[in-house]
């Protein structure tokens, strides 16, 4: 049977909507890297689907995936700059629900589109519960931007005069966007310890 306080996160988890822009980390990349190729003039004066054949191959894609993704992409945003601003607020949003007051930084960079990082530092109440809340901020996070490619993920200890400081970290660790998408979360309190922790690399707990 689940945990009632699992019951509760799963049903705070679901209830938030997901993605605003539901690209996935391909999608976001070739959107994005059509968007700078169309300003190439050797590009933009090609038009349908001769200009999409051309970055389709400069990109080393099927011209039918870039052409998916190039809808997916217009349809979330005019630029990739909207589509991170909304993202990142979309992904706050669920944190805020899932560690309601918890939240002690965060923050998504989107600035290389190929690589789309986001950091979050949460206040920590149990050394006991870091790798559940750990999986619970990695699938909260992959659910409302699912173009993260890695996320770096912090614990923290919320007695810390300075919870910037090495020392205010209980648990620090890396996991990919890839490894997010496996945290199923009803099964977080059940395999966090076992299956889930060995998602995470180079887990520091203090």
């Amino acid at each position: 049977m689940m945990r009632p306080i699992a019951a509760a996160v799963l049903a705070i988890f679901v209830s938030v909507p997901a993605a605003a822009a539901d690209l996935n980390e391909e999608e976001f990349r070739l959107y994005c890297g059509y968007l700078e190729a169309v300003k190439d003039p050797a590009n933009a004066k090609l038009k349908g689907k001769a200009q999409t054949d051309k970055i389709a191959k400069i990109a080393k894609v099927k011209p039918q995936v870039l052409a998916a993704a190039i809808d997916k992409g217009a349809a979330a945003g005019s630029s990739c700059e909207s589509i991170a601003e909304q993202t990142k607020a979309s992904v706050k949003a669920g944190l805020d629900a899932a560690l309601p007051g918890r939240l002690s930084f965060y923050d998504l960079d989107a600035s290389d589109p190929t690589h789309v990082v986001v950091s979050v530092a949460w206040l920590a109440i149990d050394k006991k519960k870091l790798i559940e809340e750990a999986a619970l901020v990695a699938a909260t996070v992959i659910k409302h931007a699912p173009m993260t490619k890695t996320l770096a993920l912090r614990g923290v200890d919320p007695s810390a005069s300075d919870r910037t400081a090495d020392a205010a970290g209980w648990f620090d660790a890396k996991i990919s966007g890839l490894n997010a998408r496996r945290i199923d979360v009803p099964k977080i309190w059940e395999y966090a310890t076992t299956r889930y922790r060995r998602l995470f690399d180079g887990i520091v707990e203090r």
